[in-house]
């Protein structure tokens, strides 16, 4: 059985049965580089990390063996030192049969984490939810090798190897994970927002999309979305199958840090790995944006790899009858291309003491967010 969210932050659903053919403005990265041309790679270990320390927070990534693999500021190669300094503290913890989770230095804190033969470590000035970041960058990671990708890699390839070889072509895949925690909310309540829809419109889009992916009669086709904005339109899936909102918005990340797939009518085919679905397997995403000069994105998810020509044909269903029904078409078009905020009258509060809101469903994990007065 699918089942379509339709409703902002609702727990409103339609569900249609199998008899019944269903199938169913952000914080610059460059706010923490370093000046490339002041940096000098003789410097201390000791100078390098006071330098790091005046920065609001910093992510590194290496391997158990001491192997640079990701740091946030962009100069992997310059800072092997700090990478070696961190291995080491890791290291010679566990020799003490210990782990070394954290340490503080006033109002600096140094946050570790160690997951499938990679330490991730994040220094940040500020305390809050530093191991839910440390998670959604290891999870960003796993999301184009896998974790049994992950798992054997080393045992393969040897100690020194560079794993960023086989992440080649994602920084800004991580890059966007990091600078999304300081600059959407959502991502602190592990939820998704969603684009403010009138319901009836929010009902068709899901519906047509329902309605043509049932018609195609494809097996395997597990989750249908349209995006814009790092928000969601309508999400259809399967009733036994749940999408994570850490799993959506690493398609969020993925699709921002990717300017070919904004092409209009390009299409895009490519395995992607969603950890809190199934961390050690992928799914392959069709990705298109169908309407030229507009933010909407079509994604479907499917567990077979040879269904990019047939999921084609179905995005070119919905969209044909997406334009047919004009009135909606307007609105829908009115509503990615010139979004209008959730805004505080909408919860019937009339009080001038009422500035914004957040709204977060449990259920549906789904949350909206008014603009400010």
């Amino acid at each position: 059985m699918l089942e379509i969210d339709i409703t902002p932050g609702g727990d409103e659903s339609v569900a249609l049965s199998q008899s019944e053919q269903s199938l169913c403005n952000s914080t610059a990265l460059n706010q923490i580089e370093l000046n490339e041309e002041n940096f000098v790679t003789s410097m201390s270990a000791e100078s390098v990390l006071d330098r790091l320390s005046k920065f609001p927070y910093q992510v590194f990534v290496l391997s158990e063996y001491g192997r640079p693999i990701f740091v946030s500021c962009g100069h992997e190669d310059q800072l092997c030192s700090v990478f070696a300094l961190i291995g080491i503290f890791v290291s010679r913890v566990k020799l003490w049969d210990d782990r070394l989770l954290q340490f503080s230095s006033f109002d600096v804190h140094v946050r570790f984490c160690h997951r499938s033969s990679i330490i991730l470590c994040i220094v940040s000035r500020s305390y809050e939810q530093l191991d839910e970041q440390l998670t959604l960058l290891f999870e960003q990671i796993v999301s184009t090798l896998s974790r049994s990708q992950l798992d054997i890699v080393y045992k393969k390839k040897g100690d020194n190897y560079d794993l960023r070889r086989l992440l080649r072509g994602t920084d800004k895949f991580i890059e966007n994970s990091v600078s999304a925690w300081h600059s959407d909310i959502s991502l602190l309540q592990s939820a998704i927002r969603v684009i403010p829809m009138q319901a009836t419109d929010r009902e068709y889009l899901s519906s047509t999309m329902v309605q043509c992916l049932a018609n195609s009669k494809l097996d395997g086709v597990l989750f249908g979305l349209i995006i814009a904005h790092r928000q969601v339109a309508a999400l259809v899936r399967l009733k036994r199958y749940v999408l994570h909102p850490r799993d959506i918005h690493i398609l969020f990340n993925m699709i921002s840090g990717n300017n070919y797939m904004r092409i209009t009518e390009a299409q895009t085919w490519t395995p992607i790995c969603l950890p809190n679905f199934n961390d050690r397997g992928f799914l392959y995403a069709y990705i298109s944006f169908p309407w030229e000069e507009s933010a909407a994105c079509l994604i479907l998810l499917s567990v077979k790899k040879d269904h990019f020509d047939l999921l084609n044909e179905v995005k070119k269903k919905i969209v044909e009858k997406l334009e047919c029904n004009v009135k909606f078409f307007v609105n829908f078009k009115s509503c990615i291309d010139d979004p209008i905020p959730f805004n505080v009258s909408q919860v019937g509060a009339n009080s001038d003491l009422l500035w914004s809101f957040l709204y977060k469903n449990r259920i549906s994990r789904q949350v909206c967010i008014s603009a400010a007065k």
